[in-house]
């Protein structure tokens, strides 16, 4: 292992990952899992109305009711209907609809304060639109990014969504800026008649709390970088205002250069710690390697003998060698210039078996068209 090139190498993953192309065989999300048959239910631009306002009347008006709703065709009807009459009495005539959520909303990773999968009702006609959108208590460093940010939002339609939409990207830009336990809170105006719509302003109440600064950066290379210097990676320094990416890419080049010494499972972790009476935030990054993984065994497909000899000359991984996946990324590379292999580019799947630390692999190779698209071989 030549652990003297450790910076050289990093930052030329970086350039590397950006290039990476997809892999042949991914992984889809299962979609046999059986649908809800009861869902909570929330409210998308009915802004007469706070939602539990709207969940009183309706608990009030539909026997049975609860915070949860059938999702069959009749039960859904009835809330349109109710909301529809609601409606009317504030001399609205609107066509409501309810929009379920898609199967891939549930069990996929999400922001924790994310609205939760839900059936939504709301007007698709007349109307409702955001005609301003104004803050409250920003910061000075803060409000022009804010500003800015938000400002290609004003005159889209109103929807509750958009509200923690709002919330969540002001959060991240008070933090970009050192304030790492801001909030912002959101409501919006009654509703003014524009001709055959509705107009909303929507106000921004900033909790932007101290700014912090950087009080230590620790980092454990672990075994291949021991005692090694990488300061030189990061993007802020103790004393800093930490920024939105306060390391930098330290954490990604790390992975990617263990991944080329064969750690498959390396994982690397950031250890924040935040001293809320000093308004002081400390960075602890530990790298946990884990086993060299080798290549049992390299599998090609669809290639005549030729070709198939000469991917296995190219492939930069011998069988045996400790596996490294950007050697699939050179290999794209390779091909392309290749006239044995002119035309030709390849899915591939590593099958990893964890016990042994090996990989089998895979290249699946296939013809392309002119357009870029696959053809078939027989």
């Amino acid at each position: 292992m030549r652990i003297g090139t450790a910076r050289l190498l990093l930052p030329a993953f970086l350039i590397l990952s950006a290039f990476s192309p997809a892999r042949g065989h991914a992984q889809q999300a299962d979609p046999s899992a059986a649908y809800p048959k009861r869902l909570p239910y929330s409210f998308g631009n009915l802004v007469w109305w706070s939602d539990d306002d709207l969940r009183a009347i309706l608990k009030k008006r539909i026997p049975g009711l609860g915070d949860e709703i059938q999702t069959d065709s009749a039960s859904l009807g009835r809330v349109r209907t109710v909301l529809t009459a609601l409606l009317k009495e504030k001399g609205v005539t609107a066509e409501v609809q309810s929009e379920e959520p898609s199967y891939s909303s549930f069990g996929a990773a999400r922001d924790p304060e994310a609205p939760l999968p839900s059936i939504e009702f709301s007007m698709l006609r007349p109307a409702v639109i955001v005609e301003k959108i104004e803050f409250e208590a920003a910061p000075e460093d803060v409000l022009p990014d804010l500003t800015s940010y938000f400002r290609g939002e004003e005159g889209k339609p109103y929807s509750a969504f958009g509200d923690w939409f709002i919330r969540s990207h002001a959060k991240e830009i008070l933090r970009a800026r050192g304030y790492l336990d801001g909030r912002a809170g959101i409501f919006h105006s009654g509703p003014k008649t524009d001709g055959d719509r509705f107009l909303v302003t929507q106000t921004v109440r900033i909790d932007a709390g101290a700014k912090y600064h950087v009080s230590a950066i620790t980092v454990g290379g672990g075994r291949l970088l021991a005692g090694k210097d990488l300061s030189s990676l990061y993007e802020m320094q103790p004393g800093d205002v930490p920024g939105p990416y306060p390391l930098g890419r330290l954490i990604g080049q790390l992975q990617a250069f263990y991944k080329h010494y064969g750690y498959a499972d390396v994982q690397v972790t950031n250890d924040i710690a935040l001293d809320r009476e000093h308004a002081l935030v400390a960075y602890d990054v530990e790298v946990n390697s884990g086993s060299v993984y080798h290549l049992k065994e390299l599998k090609i497909e669809k290639l005549n003998s030729a070709q198939e000899l000469r991917v296995r000359e190219l492939f930069a991984v011998k069988e045996g060698e400790a596996f490294r996946e950007d050697a699939i990324q050179e290999l794209y590379r390779q091909i392309a210039d290749e006239p044995l292999l002119k035309g030709w580019s390849f899915g591939y799947s590593p099958a990893m078996d964890k016990k042994n630390a090996e990989v089998n692999l895979t290249l699946s190779f296939f013809l392309k068209d002119k357009s870029g698209d696959s053809v078939t071989i027989q």
